[in-house]
Parts: structure tokens; sequence; C-alpha cells
């Protein structure tokens, strides 16, 4: 059998498990950070139903490495492209979410916070990504 090492906590884990600190951290974010509202709505059977829905709609890539990049990613993850905080409305749109790695998530977030502008503009890029794909409900 193949092992890794965690890179966040340097135990020592089969090869495609993941680690038990991922799941503690995401525990510990619930509770310390994540606003309660967001925390019960990302545990929610309609928003695991609508990210299953998402994933499968891109065949699990990273739609933005695949567009973008013309790279192969494996995604880990449903982004809400205009943010729950801002639109609950769209909280269980399809047509609001896009299927990416944790890499691309980070990219997106930090684009957001530049500026206004800066993720007006990307916001435009992921819509397009999603209603050219076919992506929407």
């Amino acid at each position: 059998m193949l092992y890794k090492i965690c890179g966040r906590c340097g135990k020592k884990i089969a090869q495609g498990n993941k680690c038990s600190c991922v799941k503690e951290r995401h525990k510990v974010y619930d509770k310390e950070f994540r606003n309660k509202e967001s925390a019960n709505f990302y545990h929610s059977k309609a928003w695991r139903k609508l990210t299953a829905l998402c994933k499968l709609k891109a065949n699990g890539l990273d739609m933005w490495e695949l567009i973008v990049n013309k790279r192969i990613v494996k995604g880990t993850l449903s982004h809400h492209i205009e943010e729950l905080t801002e639109n609950k409305d769209r909280a269980l749109d399809i047509t609001n979410l896009i299927w990416i790695s944790d890499k691309t998530h980070n990219f997106i977030h930090a684009e957001y916070n530049k500026s206004i502008e800066s993720k007006k503009k990307l916001q435009e890029k992921l819509f397009s990504i999603v209603n050219n794909l076919g992506v929407e409900g």
C-alpha cells in the first residue's frame, strides 16, 4: 500500500484517503468562524443534493482549470459565484455554482478581495464558463 504525508499535520495516511485533521478543521471553522446561518445551509440536505449535481455536471473536474488553463484538475467543491452572503436568493440556483478545486477557490477569493471591479470581472468570467458549458439547470 502506498502512503503519503498529510501537508497539514504530518501524519502518514494511505494514498487516496483524507487525513482526519481535514474533517476536524472544518468542524472548528464552522463552530468558531462561519456565520451560523451559513453553516446550517452548508449542512442541509438541499445543499448536499445541489453540490452533488454541480459535481456531476462538471464530471468532477475543476471547470476554471479546464476552460481557462486547459488543464485537467480534480475539483473538490461547489463555489457560489454570487456569494451566499450577498444574494441568498441564489443559494440553491445551479446557474450560480461552479465546481472547482481548493486552489482555484483560494484564487477566486483573492481576486474577489482585491476590488469590486476585480470581483465583478471574475464573476462575469465564471458565469460565462458555467453558461457556455450548459451547467445550468
